[in-house]
């Protein structure tokens, strides 16, 4: 199960993502094309499924990511 949700708003920037991921081998992040992303931001937000503050939780994980040898 992912851990974290990127929702892209176009193809290049869902298949950029996807090949940025396979290169650093996480397999914990999903990646989704959703061309309503500001919509979906709010309806995930009232849903409370977005998390004000995650932001930091994030940056760690990608962090730790950038920083383990492959």
């Amino acid at each position: 199960m992912a851990r974290f949700l990127l929702r892209a708003h176009d193809e290049n920037v869902e298949l950029k993502a996807q090949r940025l991921l396979a290169t650093l081998h996480v397999e914990d992040i999903r990646i989704i094309r959703d061309e309503t992303v500001a919509e979906a931001w709010l309806d995930d937000l009232d849903a409370g499924r977005t998390i004000h503050g995650g932001l930091a939780e994030i940056e760690q994980y990608l962090r730790r990511v950038a920083k383990a040898p492959t």
